[in-house]
């Protein structure tokens, strides 16, 4: 499937006349609303309000990208504005601020259930942009028919199902029950990594240590008001070992199943990262970055 079969002259607003980022995305909201995509358009207003930073995939100079997976949409509806001028947002980074500015807007709204074409349109709209000559084509349209008809968009095609095998960490960090708490939790500090998936001498998965249980098994060593540590010997606490603080409930996917389903659940679970186990043994790692990664083809 080509892009512009995801495309409608009356979801193109040009011009644009809004001068905020939610406000031009409010416009752009409506715009599907009127062509039956969304039932509901006000449960979105404040989920846009917010201005969440996965919702939104920033070319800063060339386009932003607002995506929303939402019980509102009946459908995969995708809308373009494109503004006369820039409109501009600071944004915090790091001690500074900086400001991100671009003419070209565009809505992707999809219902849950149709995760995979949700992540197929995301990923290549994310990857034609980067060429900054597409977007200056895209900009230079002075109504919906002539940017429907640009021959560089006809050229654009929904990548395939992408299964978790083609995006996972491939032989994963690891570590084993017994090991001393204290060493694999320096070797996530390290390592610069937010979890450990445990495994046994044959490789099956038997837990995962994760910044999570580390803060419960920090704060279980304190007080209520934290300031005074349970009486408990230097020894005691050196002998901890990883079985004695991971969860044994672990959410597992295989590598051969689709990645949209899996982005799925991780986004229903709100879990971060899941081990990819094949017959019970590790085999890979997948994270949310990874798959942000991959849609915008960094």
């Amino acid at each position: 499937m080509r892009l512009t079969e995801l495309l409608r002259a009356d979801r193109v607003l040009i011009p644009l006349e809004q001068r905020s980022l939610p406000d031009a995305i409010w416009a752009l909201v409506e715009r599907l609303a009127a062509s039956g995509v969304v039932t509901d358009p006000e449960a979105l207003r404040a989920r846009i309000a917010e201005g969440r930073g996965e919702d939104l995939v920033v070319q800063s100079g060339r386009a932003y990208i607002a995506h929303y997976r939402t019980e509102s949409a009946q459908d995969l509806g995708i809308a373009i504005g494109v503004a006369a001028e820039g409109i501009a947002r600071d944004v915090d980074d790091g001690d500074a601020r900086v400001e991100q500015c671009a003419r070209l807007v565009i809505v992707l709204l999809a219902p849950p259930r149709m995760a995979g074409r949700y992540l197929q349109a995301l990923g290549a709209f994310s990857r034609v942009l980067s060429r900054p000559v597409v977007v200056d084509h895209i900009v230079a349209s002075r109504n919906a028919s002539e940017l429907l008809a640009l021959h560089v968009l006809h050229e654009v095609e929904l990548a395939p199902q992408l299964s978790v095998r083609e995006i996972m960490t491939e032989s994963p960090r690891s570590t084993r029950a017994d090991t001393l708490l204290r060493d694999a939790a320096r070797d996530m500090v390290r390592s610069g990594i937010g979890a450990l998936p445990v495994i046994d001498a044959e490789g099956l998965l038997v837990g995962m240590l994760s910044e999570r249980e580390l803060m419960r098994h920090m704060l279980s060593l304190a007080s209520i008001n934290g300031s005074i540590p349970r009486p408990q010997s230097g020894v005691e606490r050196a002998r901890r070992t990883v079985r004695d603080v991971m969860t044994r409930q672990v959410l597992c996917v295989s590598p051969d199943q689709p990645l949209s389903e899996v982005a799925s659940l991780m986004t229903n679970k709100d879990v971060d990262r899941v081990p990819v186990v094949q017959e019970g043994r590790l085999v890979g790692f997948l994270t949310r970055s990874d798959i942000v990664r991959k849609l915008i083809g960094s």
